[in-house]
Protein backbone atom coordinates (compact mmCIF):
# COMPACT_ATOMS: atom_id res chain seq x y z
CA UNK A 1 0.00 0.00 0.00
CA UNK A 2 0.67 3.61 -0.49
CA UNK A 3 2.97 4.71 2.05
CA UNK A 4 0.58 7.85 3.00
CA UNK A 5 -2.00 5.44 4.15
CA UNK A 6 0.02 3.70 6.82
CA UNK A 7 1.01 7.04 7.86
CA UNK A 8 -2.75 8.29 8.23
CA UNK A 9 -3.33 4.65 10.03
CA UNK A 10 -0.51 4.55 12.37
CA UNK A 11 0.35 8.31 13.09
CA UNK A 12 -2.34 8.23 15.71
CA UNK A 13 -0.92 5.62 17.29
CA UNK A 14 2.14 5.73 17.29
CA UNK A 15 2.26 9.23 18.69
CA UNK A 16 0.32 8.52 21.41
CA UNK A 17 2.14 5.18 22.46
CA UNK A 18 5.55 5.81 21.60
CA UNK A 19 6.81 3.50 18.86
CA UNK A 20 4.91 0.61 17.05
CA UNK A 21 8.05 -1.68 17.58
CA UNK A 22 9.38 -0.80 20.86
CA UNK A 23 5.97 -2.22 23.05
CA UNK A 24 6.65 -5.48 25.25
CA UNK A 25 5.42 -8.28 23.21
CA UNK A 26 3.29 -9.33 26.69
CA UNK A 27 0.46 -6.88 25.29
CA UNK A 28 -1.69 -8.79 23.58
CA UNK A 29 -3.71 -5.97 22.61
CA UNK A 30 -0.84 -3.66 21.26
CA UNK A 31 1.34 -7.13 19.59
CA UNK A 32 -2.35 -7.54 17.72
CA UNK A 33 -2.42 -4.02 16.68
CA UNK A 34 1.17 -3.99 15.38
CA UNK A 35 0.98 -7.24 13.71
CA UNK A 36 -2.59 -5.21 11.92
CA UNK A 37 -0.30 -2.12 11.32
CA UNK A 38 2.52 -4.73 9.27
CA UNK A 39 -0.13 -6.41 7.89
CA UNK A 40 -1.45 -3.14 6.63
CA UNK A 41 1.28 -2.18 5.22
CA UNK A 42 1.02 -4.80 2.80
CA UNK A 43 -2.19 -3.77 1.01
CA UNK A 44 -2.03 -3.14 -2.33
CA UNK A 45 -4.68 -0.44 -2.64
CA UNK A 46 -7.12 0.76 -0.06
CA UNK A 47 -10.07 3.23 0.51
CA UNK A 48 -9.96 5.32 3.83
CA UNK A 49 -12.88 8.05 4.97
CA UNK A 50 -11.27 10.22 7.50
CA UNK A 51 -12.54 13.11 9.53
CA UNK A 52 -10.42 15.25 11.83
CA UNK A 53 -11.76 17.66 13.96
CA UNK A 54 -10.29 20.37 16.31
CA UNK A 55 -11.55 21.90 18.94
CA UNK A 56 -11.43 25.08 21.54
CA UNK A 57 -13.49 25.39 24.63
CA UNK A 58 -16.32 23.41 22.64
CA UNK A 59 -15.91 25.60 19.22
CA UNK A 60 -14.49 24.01 16.45
CA UNK A 61 -11.43 25.67 15.02
CA UNK A 62 -10.38 23.41 12.14
CA UNK A 63 -12.07 20.38 10.44
CA UNK A 64 -10.96 18.28 7.63
CA UNK A 65 -12.84 15.84 5.90
CA UNK A 66 -11.21 13.69 3.53
CA UNK A 67 -11.79 10.37 1.13
CA UNK A 68 -8.18 8.85 0.29
CA UNK A 69 -7.94 6.09 -2.30
CA UNK A 70 -4.81 4.56 -3.34
CA UNK A 71 -3.82 2.07 -5.82
CA UNK A 72 -0.27 1.28 -5.59
CA UNK A 73 -0.33 -1.09 -8.57
CA UNK A 74 -1.13 1.24 -10.66
CA UNK A 75 0.52 4.08 -9.00
CA UNK A 76 -2.33 6.19 -8.46
CA UNK A 77 -3.79 8.02 -5.58
CA UNK A 78 -6.95 10.79 -5.38
CA UNK A 79 -7.79 12.75 -2.31
CA UNK A 80 -10.86 14.46 -1.99
CA UNK A 81 -10.67 16.99 0.85
CA UNK A 82 -13.26 19.56 2.80
CA UNK A 83 -11.12 21.64 5.09
CA UNK A 84 -12.52 24.50 7.32
CA UNK A 85 -11.57 27.16 10.13
CA UNK A 86 -13.82 29.47 12.05
CA UNK A 87 -14.25 31.54 9.13
CA UNK A 88 -13.77 29.72 5.82
CA UNK A 89 -14.46 26.29 4.10
CA UNK A 90 -12.71 25.12 1.15
CA UNK A 91 -12.80 21.91 -1.03
CA UNK A 92 -9.50 20.31 -2.89
CA UNK A 93 -8.98 17.31 -4.62
CA UNK A 94 -5.28 16.02 -4.83
CA UNK A 95 -3.99 13.58 -7.76
CA UNK A 96 -0.73 11.30 -7.36
CA UNK A 97 -0.31 10.09 -11.10
CA UNK A 98 3.03 9.96 -13.54
CA UNK A 99 4.64 10.35 -10.19
CA UNK A 100 3.96 14.06 -9.38
CA UNK A 101 1.38 15.02 -7.18
CA UNK A 102 -1.57 17.27 -8.51
CA UNK A 103 -3.87 20.01 -6.38
CA UNK A 104 -7.11 21.12 -8.10
CA UNK A 105 -9.40 24.08 -5.56
CA UNK A 106 -12.47 23.94 -5.86
CA UNK A 107 -13.38 27.81 -7.94
CA UNK A 108 -10.13 27.83 -9.50
CA UNK A 109 -8.80 26.98 -13.13
CA UNK A 110 -5.10 26.69 -12.01
CA UNK A 111 -3.96 23.68 -11.45
CA UNK A 112 -0.78 23.07 -8.93
CA UNK A 113 1.39 20.63 -10.00
CA UNK A 114 3.59 19.59 -6.22
CA UNK A 115 7.26 19.79 -5.31
CA UNK A 116 7.14 18.27 -2.09
CA UNK A 117 10.84 18.05 -1.68
CA UNK A 118 11.36 20.91 0.17
CA UNK A 119 8.68 20.70 2.50
CA UNK A 120 9.48 22.47 5.58
CA UNK A 121 7.25 20.14 7.30
CA UNK A 122 9.40 17.28 6.49
CA UNK A 123 12.27 18.91 8.82
CA UNK A 124 9.09 19.10 11.87
CA UNK A 125 8.52 15.63 11.02
CA UNK A 126 11.54 14.28 12.02
CA UNK A 127 11.89 16.34 15.10
CA UNK A 128 8.73 14.94 16.17
CA UNK A 129 10.06 11.68 15.96
CA UNK A 130 13.26 12.56 17.99
CA UNK A 131 11.05 13.77 20.89
CA UNK A 132 8.67 11.03 20.70
CA UNK A 133 11.29 8.82 20.77
CA UNK A 134 12.86 10.24 23.92
CA UNK A 135 9.47 9.38 26.17
CA UNK A 136 9.13 6.00 24.24
CA UNK A 137 10.90 3.64 27.45
CA UNK A 138 8.37 5.80 30.13
CA UNK A 139 5.62 5.80 28.18
CA UNK A 140 5.55 2.26 27.22
CA UNK A 141 6.03 0.96 30.63
CA UNK A 142 3.00 2.77 31.77
CA UNK A 143 0.67 2.02 28.95
CA UNK A 144 1.38 -1.10 28.15
CA UNK A 145 -0.68 -2.58 30.73
CA UNK A 146 -3.65 -0.47 29.99
CA UNK A 147 -4.46 -1.16 26.55
CA UNK A 148 -7.34 -4.03 25.89
CA UNK A 149 -8.11 -6.59 23.51
CA UNK A 150 -11.70 -7.87 22.58
CA UNK A 151 -12.50 -10.77 20.58
CA UNK A 152 -16.23 -10.54 18.36
CA UNK A 153 -18.65 -12.43 17.28
CA UNK A 154 -17.83 -12.08 13.83
CA UNK A 155 -13.98 -12.74 14.37
CA UNK A 156 -12.90 -8.95 14.32
CA UNK A 157 -11.06 -7.43 17.09
CA UNK A 158 -11.18 -4.27 19.56
CA UNK A 159 -8.49 -3.04 20.44
CA UNK A 160 -8.71 -0.26 23.22
CA UNK A 161 -6.79 2.03 25.26
CA UNK A 162 -9.02 4.90 27.36
CA UNK A 163 -7.27 6.71 30.15
CA UNK A 164 -8.90 9.38 32.16
CA UNK A 165 -7.44 11.81 34.90
CA UNK A 166 -5.23 10.49 37.27
CA UNK A 167 -4.90 6.97 34.83
CA UNK A 168 -3.25 8.78 32.57
CA UNK A 169 0.95 8.62 33.48
CA UNK A 170 2.92 11.97 34.08
CA UNK A 171 4.86 11.30 31.13
CA UNK A 172 1.65 12.15 28.73
CA UNK A 173 1.57 15.39 30.16
CA UNK A 174 5.24 16.48 28.35
CA UNK A 175 3.88 14.37 25.72
CA UNK A 176 1.03 16.78 24.60
CA UNK A 177 3.32 19.57 25.28
CA UNK A 178 5.19 18.04 22.15
CA UNK A 179 2.32 17.42 20.22
CA UNK A 180 1.02 21.31 20.70
CA UNK A 181 4.24 22.61 20.20
CA UNK A 182 4.95 21.10 16.59
CA UNK A 183 0.77 21.71 15.66
CA UNK A 184 2.06 25.57 16.28
CA UNK A 185 5.23 24.93 14.49
CA UNK A 186 3.40 23.29 11.79
CA UNK A 187 0.37 26.27 11.83
CA UNK A 188 3.51 28.75 11.68
CA UNK A 189 4.83 27.10 8.45
CA UNK A 190 1.47 27.63 7.03
CA UNK A 191 1.33 31.22 7.88
CA UNK A 192 4.47 31.65 5.69
CA UNK A 193 2.98 29.60 3.03
CA UNK A 194 0.91 32.49 0.54
CA UNK A 195 -0.45 30.07 -1.75
CA UNK A 196 -4.15 30.23 -3.21
CA UNK A 197 -5.29 26.77 -1.62
CA UNK A 198 -4.27 26.91 1.95
CA UNK A 199 -6.63 27.27 4.73
CA UNK A 200 -5.48 28.59 7.67
CA UNK A 201 -5.65 26.60 11.53
CA UNK A 202 -5.36 28.72 14.40
CA UNK A 203 -3.78 26.36 17.46
CA UNK A 204 -3.83 28.10 20.82
CA UNK A 205 -0.24 28.13 21.95
CA UNK A 206 -0.71 26.72 25.36
CA UNK A 207 2.23 27.96 27.74
CA UNK A 208 1.42 26.50 31.43
CA UNK A 209 -1.01 24.75 33.40
CA UNK A 210 -1.16 21.87 30.44
CA UNK A 211 -2.82 18.76 31.68
CA UNK A 212 -3.80 15.81 29.90
CA UNK A 213 -7.45 15.12 30.70
CA UNK A 214 -7.99 12.13 28.47
CA UNK A 215 -6.89 9.60 26.02
CA UNK A 216 -8.77 7.02 24.06
CA UNK A 217 -7.47 4.98 20.58
CA UNK A 218 -9.71 2.39 19.38
CA UNK A 219 -8.79 0.25 16.66
CA UNK A 220 -10.83 -2.16 14.55
CA UNK A 221 -9.38 -5.13 13.20
CA UNK A 222 -10.70 -7.44 10.83
CA UNK A 223 -10.46 -11.27 10.42
CA UNK A 224 -7.76 -10.78 7.77
CA UNK A 225 -5.48 -8.84 10.22
CA UNK A 226 -6.33 -5.51 8.20
CA UNK A 227 -7.27 -2.12 10.45
CA UNK A 228 -10.60 -1.20 9.16
CA UNK A 229 -11.86 1.96 11.83
CA UNK A 230 -9.72 3.91 14.02
CA UNK A 231 -10.42 6.39 16.08
CA UNK A 232 -8.28 8.96 18.44
CA UNK A 233 -9.15 11.09 20.85
CA UNK A 234 -7.22 13.40 23.37
CA UNK A 235 -8.48 16.47 25.38
CA UNK A 236 -6.14 19.08 26.82
CA UNK A 237 -6.66 21.57 29.37
CA UNK A 238 -4.20 24.37 29.70
CA UNK A 239 -3.26 28.37 29.56
CA UNK A 240 -1.77 30.87 27.19
CA UNK A 241 0.21 33.39 28.20
CA UNK A 242 -2.44 35.63 28.35
CA UNK A 243 -3.68 33.51 31.01
CA UNK A 244 -7.02 32.19 28.93
CA UNK A 245 -7.88 29.32 29.23
CA UNK A 246 -8.52 26.45 26.75
CA UNK A 247 -9.49 22.64 26.74
CA UNK A 248 -8.62 21.05 23.26
CA UNK A 249 -9.96 18.65 21.94
CA UNK A 250 -8.52 17.05 18.73
CA UNK A 251 -10.84 13.89 17.11
CA UNK A 252 -9.89 11.81 14.63
CA UNK A 253 -12.11 9.07 13.10
CA UNK A 254 -11.06 6.45 9.94
CA UNK A 255 -12.80 4.31 8.15
CA UNK A 256 -10.71 1.52 5.81
CA UNK A 257 -12.70 -0.05 3.09
CA UNK A 258 -11.70 -2.12 -0.35
CA UNK A 259 -8.55 -3.31 0.87
CA UNK A 260 -7.17 -5.03 -2.75
CA UNK A 261 -10.01 -3.91 -4.36
CA UNK A 262 -9.54 -0.28 -5.17
CA UNK A 263 -8.69 1.09 -8.73
CA UNK A 264 -8.06 4.59 -9.05
CA UNK A 265 -8.62 6.13 -12.56
CA UNK A 266 -5.88 8.97 -13.73
CA UNK A 267 -7.87 12.20 -14.43
CA UNK A 268 -7.10 14.53 -17.57
CA UNK A 269 -5.24 17.41 -16.56
CA UNK A 270 -4.97 19.77 -19.28
CA UNK A 271 -1.36 21.42 -19.24
CA UNK A 272 -1.87 25.13 -20.13
CA UNK A 273 -3.89 25.19 -16.46
CA UNK A 274 -0.33 23.75 -14.67
CA UNK A 275 1.79 25.81 -12.24
CA UNK A 276 4.57 24.53 -10.73
CA UNK A 277 4.39 24.92 -7.07
CA UNK A 278 7.16 24.05 -4.36
CA UNK A 279 5.51 23.88 -0.71
CA UNK A 280 6.15 27.57 1.28
CA UNK A 281 7.83 29.57 -2.00
CA UNK A 282 4.00 30.12 -3.91
CA UNK A 283 3.05 34.23 -3.71
CA UNK A 284 -0.78 35.24 -4.00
Amino acid sequence: MNKKILAVIGISGTLLLGSVYSISANTSGYDLYKSALKQTHTADSATVSMKLNVDDNQKSIFSADSIFESDSVNGVNSISTRLANETETTNMNMYKQDGNWYVMKAGLDTVYKMDTSNNPHHTNTAELQDDVENLIDVMTKNLQQQITLEEEKNGNHLVELDLTGKEIPLTANALSTLMLKHLVMIQNDNDQDRSNFHIQATIPELDHDITVKQIKLTAQVNKENYVEEQTVKVVVTGKDRGEKSHELILSLNMDVTDYNQTTVTPVEIPAHRVVEFNHGHAGK
